[in-house]
């Protein structure tokens, strides 16, 4: 009965959203659909038909990665001084025409080309959707809604794509590869009806020079909060993907794959079964007492990790379960507020610089398989989850101080 509630409401809270809201996150569900379809496949795609190394594979995606995150700010300072759907619509339709190669032609030089170029577009068109929404909101209050439903239709894609494609990987099937085009065909149909320009400034005072751009985005304090947390936010979290999965092998886990596949699992379902039922209240949440909540949880997960000395299956899935809670929170709430908070000349701009705070996990990887190495997980995971106390209250402090701030202001207007 609960379930079916929850459902209907999400149901109704969709259908009540603006037609131009809708249109944005069906074409965004399809694109992140068929993404997930193809990307966790392309290592094994590579290695069964090139022989490609584990070495080689590390290297293309991590360099795929940073151009993403590198591209982000560079697409949003462009769209707000040009035209957001153009740049949008050749984003899309570059990575439509990437898929198409792929069908076509298959060649070790030609899948790490299309990687690096497909990182590239996914990293201008990225910014640009999360901004477009938040266009779509008719007040502040409804941002957090439009932002909660995206994070949800993006995981139920995050859990269906996978499924998709392990049917593609497994006939070594090129068929992955044109799903692909036409989820992103699909994507830039819905673009064109309804994401608009942004509104090209009329006179000299309108226009915002990068360095004066750079300066205020510094010097806003909300935004640097924002900022800062989701840095360390995305550190802590990105410990329970491979930094865990290194620990398991370290500790020589009895049916690791087993443990790996549950991991998964239990995180799609605490996105997409209890996420429904909180939406409400997330929404309403506070915004200073959402980070607390969130680090609390990531805390209480990390803790999990580092004292399993059992090494009970059990217990890792509640760490993973308390982490996901931990995300669940954060995720949209950060980019909620960055959206309502960033100048509405500016928000282009603003959204691309805050997707340059992902960055902090690129090198998570790395760097927890040396102290693993040298000092197992326990340490890790202890200093990890006390490094959550004071980038938790410093969020919250910083939070608070400018909400108050917000409020004055309004008192005054």
């Amino acid at each position: 009965m609960s379930e079916t509630r929850g459902r209907e409401t999400f149901l109704r809270q969709f259908r009540m959203l603006p037609k131009s809201a809708k249109t944005i996150l069906i074409g965004t569900f399809c694109a992140r659909l068929a993404s997930f379809m193809i990307w966790p496949f392309f290592a094994v795609l590579m290695a069964r038909r090139f022989g490609t190394s584990i070495a080689e594979l590390g290297v293309i995606f991590s360099i795929s990665a940073f151009a993403a995150i590198l591209t982000s700010p560079i697409s949003g300072v462009v769209a707000d001084k040009l035209n957001r759907q153009a740049i949008m619509l050749l984003s899309t339709l570059v990575i439509m025409g990437l898929y198409c190669v792929l069908v076509l032609w298959s060649s070790e030089p030609v899948y790490f080309a299309v990687i690096i170029a497909m990182s590239v577009a996914n990293g201008a068109l990225e910014p640009l959707l999360r901004s477009a929404l938040g266009d779509c909101a008719a007040k502040d209050e409804d941002r957090a809604l439009l932002f909660h439903l995206r994070y949800y239709l993006v995981n139920i894609a995050g859990a269906l794509g996978p499924l998709c494609g392990v049917w593609f990987a497994s006939n070594n099937s090129n068929l992955a590869f044109l799903a692909g085009a036409i989820a992103y065909a699909i994507l830039a149909a819905c673009i064109s009806a309804s994401v608009t320009r942004t509104i090209i400034a009329t006179n000299r005072e309108e226009e915002v020079p990068i360095p004066r751009l750079l300066k205020v985005a510094l010097t806003d304090r909300l935004f640097m909060t924002l900022f800062v947390s989701n840095f360390f936010l995305v550190i802590l979290y990105a410990q329970m993907d491979e930094p865990l999965t290194f620990f398991l092998l370290f500790l020589e886990t009895a049916n690791i794959n087993g443990i790996i596949a549950s991991i998964n699992v239990t995180n799609t379902s605490v996105v997409l079964i209890v996420h429904l039922f909180l939406m409400k209240w997330l929404i309403a949440l506070e915004e200073q007492k959402a980070v607390l909540v969130a680090f609390f949880f990531l805390m209480l997960g990390l803790l999990v990790v580092a004292f399993n000395r059992a090494e009970m299956m059990e217990l890792w899935l509640v760490a993973i379960a308390l982490a996901t809670l931990a995300e669940i929170i954060a995720m949209p709430l950060f980019a909620t507020v960055v959206d309502r908070m960033a100048p509405v000349r500016l928000r282009n701009s603003y959204m691309g610089l805050y997707m340059l705070s992902n960055a902090g996990a690129a090198a998570v990887p790395f760097v927890a398989a040396l102290v693993i190495e040298r000092f197992g997980g326990g340490p890790l995971f202890l200093a990890s989850a006390m490094l959550c106390l004071p980038v938790a209250y410093v969020s919250f402090r910083l939070l608070s101080a400018t909400e108050i701030k917000e409020k004055v202001a309004e008192e005054v207007a």
